[in-house]
């Protein structure tokens, strides 16, 4: 028998306004990656895992090596998805923002410049493991772990974890994160045998479903897969929806909504956050956030969009900005803006704060 060897594949992608450290660092994404050193992630699990390599030459140059017998033109495609290339420089959309945000955002531009937003679509479910867990946990210290462990035991079956004995999830980890897990997963898996989850805008767009979960959720839009992971899925509410989609759609317009981000979203003046409330699993089960959606697929807009009581409605005048804005927020909240005890003196935006040190 013949044996073909696949031979490794190389292509250099010009780019302009572009850090792959900072792209990389603050997105679930990174949790299917290995930094080996400074501007060079490997791929170690999911799709193309241990066979995809991106290295930042130079500021304007990064090379892309596979050894998945791909073309130089499928590669190029995956390349650009995977590091967010897919959407030019979010700094050229700034001066078609609110004018009394400009600045802030501009700053935050300027503190960490280059953020585009990766997603892997043929990642689906090793997104959701990881978002899930990292509902009210650090991202850093613990989901990076939990996930490296996760890939290296499943090797690629994310799906067994829902049948996982208890002392199998307890060598991963100890916390209710891991154990909710399963639950999650288990739901998911679940749902295209229980149609009776899935929004009736849903079933009426594309019937019930025959394939996999994951599959039918990436032909829908990003609005209503929103909605059906959040009212099909157990353990899923608004925020972890919107952090799933905006890692596997091309859905800038996406805005994960946490208390950190309500937090330096006051402090920055990027709305007004009086009577300002968090979105609801409840209502976002049910309705959408806007009037194109609504009026397309006959789903009720919500009420706290239509009055502006909702952060995430609130915040939606940044357009197709948004996910970019929420990742500068997340990397200057780790850095400087913290909840508590900020460091305001050494703050690299202090200049432009509406709420300078005192």
């Amino acid at each position: 028998m013949v044996r073909l060897r696949r031979l490794p594949v190389k292509i250099v992608i010009d780019v302009e306004n572009f850090n792959l450290n900072l792209t990389f660092e603050p997105s679930f994404v990174s949790t299917l990656y290995r930094k080996v050193r400074p501007n060079n992630w490997i791929k170690v699990a999911g799709h193309l895992g241990n066979q995809l390599e991106f290295e930042q030459l130079k500021p304007d140059t990064l090379e892309v090596n596979c050894s998945a017998g791909l073309t130089q033109k499928a590669l190029q495609r995956r390349a650009t998805i995977e590091t967010g290339l897919w959407r030019g420089p979010y700094e050229e959309r700034i001066g078609s923002l609110p004018r009394t945000v400009q600045p802030q955002i501009r700053g935050l531009a300027e503190a960490y410049p280059g953020v585009r937003l990766p997603i892997v679509p043929l990642d689906f479910r090793y997104m959701l493991t990881s978002v899930v867990l990292s509902k009210r946990t650090g991202y850093s210290k613990f989901v990076l772990q939990w996930c490296q462990k996760i890939w290296s035991k499943y090797n690629g079956r994310i799906d067994l974890i829902a049948q996982a004995k208890k002392r199998d999830l307890q060598s991963i980890g100890k916390s209710y994160q891991i154990f909710q897990l399963q639950k999650t997963l288990r739901s998911f898996g679940e749902l295209p045998s229980h149609p009776e989850r899935l929004p009736k805008e849903v079933l009426d767009l594309i019937g019930e479903p025959y394939v996999p979960a994951e599959e039918f959720l990436l032909w829908l839009t990003p609005e209503l897969a929103r909605m059906t992971l959040i009212r099909g899925c157990w353990g899923i509410g608004a925020k972890v929806a919107d952090s799933i989609v905006l890692s596997t759609f091309k859905a800038s317009h996406f805005i994960p909504c946490d208390t950190h981000l309500r937090t330096v979203a006051e402090r920055l003046r990027l709305a007004d956050m009086e009577g300002t409330k968090m979105p609801s699993k409840i209502l976002c089960s049910k309705y959408v956030c806007d009037q194109k959606t609504s009026t397309q697929f006959k789903v009720p807009l919500c009420s706290w969009s239509a009055n502006g009581t909702c952060l995430r409605s609130r915040l939606m005048y940044l357009l197709k900005t948004s996910g970019w804005v929420q990742t500068l927020v997340y990397l200057h909240g780790e850095r400087f803006c913290k909840t508590y005890s900020p460091k305001c003196k050494i703050c690299p935006v202090k200049s432009i704060c509406p709420n300078p040190p005192t």
